[in-house]
């Protein structure tokens, strides 16, 4: 068996699947109602730029104008998901992207009806985006109370590029006292990140070029945090001038719980497999690195002991297949 078909049968965590940009390319062709030819509609979903990127997105939430499409969109993401091997996914779910006229309540249940269906594990993200506003802030975290650990099982808070997090420590405060898991992006410079660590963040998704300091290494390992790393999207956006000067293998050897994420964006269809073979391709990860990396991912999971031990179970028999 070739590294390819062990890499393709290797059963996959994926902590952040984006859902509107992880709509398959089938999906958007069905529900095209621009009357576009296909080499036109490929132009699109096979973008070069960030212009090209807003297009296809704008198109993708134009498309979903109701709980019928949704519910499409949702069976067959699900199914591609099953195909690349996924056990386990977090889907993250942005409500304040849909068309204003449906209910933010029927497309959650929209959605969690879908992943009932399916025989793999699937969790909700709500991302909570604070450039919208306090009383859509507010809806959503009503929502998020009223679903959290009965389909959605934690919350990405997503700031603006000129924030920092002080003005919302009473909102994390908050998510701590009540034990709600979140998840927040570390894009500023790393001279601000010691403040930003991140009122006990679960798991921070990583954009920052430059190498951790010694000591947001200790803080990260000590309180367990999980970093995701979206390598297709941080060397796609040339984040870095070579994918080879990445630290994250650094990272793993100093054993930092790591995750790899694809962050799916609609016109670059990635999934795991793509993350897996770049990885190999320029890293020194080896199969026996991702049944780590995985299982530890796994073991920190907000979900019951019963999935979590059941998940564990399934992703070991079907890695020492491989192994």
């Amino acid at each position: 068996m070739t590294l390819f078909e062990q890499l393709k049968l290797f059963p996959k965590v994926d902590l952040h699947v984006d859902f509107l940009g992880s709509i398959t390319k089938d999906t958007i062709s069905n529900l095209n109602t621009y009357n576009m030819t296909k080499f036109e509609l490929d132009d699109i979903l096979d973008f070069d730029s960030l212009k090209d990127y807003d297009l296809g997105r704008e198109m993708v939430i134009n498309l979903l104008d109701n709980l019928d499409k949704i519910k499409l969109a949702t069976t067959n993401l699900l199914e591609k998901l099953k195909n690349d091997n996924i056990i386990y996914a977090e889907i993250f779910l942005n409500l304040d992207l849909f068309n204003k006229q449906l209910k933010k309540k029927d497309i959650i249940t929209t959605i969690l009806n879908e992943i009932k269906k399916c025989d793999i594990k699937i969790n909700l993200v709500l991302e909570i985006d604070t450039k919208n506003g306090k009383d859509a802030m507010y809806e959503n975290l009503t929502l998020l109370y009223g679903y959290y650990n009965f389909g959605i099982n934690g919350v990405y808070i997503k700031k603006g590029k000129q924030e920092n997090f002080d003005s919302y420590k009473a909102l994390f405060d908050k998510l701590i006292k009540d034990k709600v898991d979140y998840i927040i992006l570390l894009d500023s410079k790393l001279t601000n990140q010691n403040k930003e660590i991140y009122y006990n963040a679960k798991r921070i998704i990583y954009n920052l070029m430059e190498i951790p300091t010694d000591n947001f290494l200790e803080v990260i390992r000590s309180n367990e945090i999980i970093l995701e790393f979206p390598i297709t999207y941080q060397n796609y956006f040339n984040l870095y001038d070579d994918l080879a000067t990445h630290f994250v293998y650094q990272l793993y050897k100093d054993n930092l719980n790591i995750a790899f994420t694809t962050i799916d964006m609609t016109s670059l269809d990635t999934d795991l497999l793509n993350e897996y073979c770049k990885l190999f391709n320029v890293f020194p990860f080896n199969l026996r690195d991702l049944v780590n990396i995985n299982l530890n991912i796994l073991n920190r999971i907000n979900t019951s002991l019963e999935i979590k031990n059941n998940l564990i179970t399934e992703f070991k028999e079907k890695a020492n297949q491989l192994l």
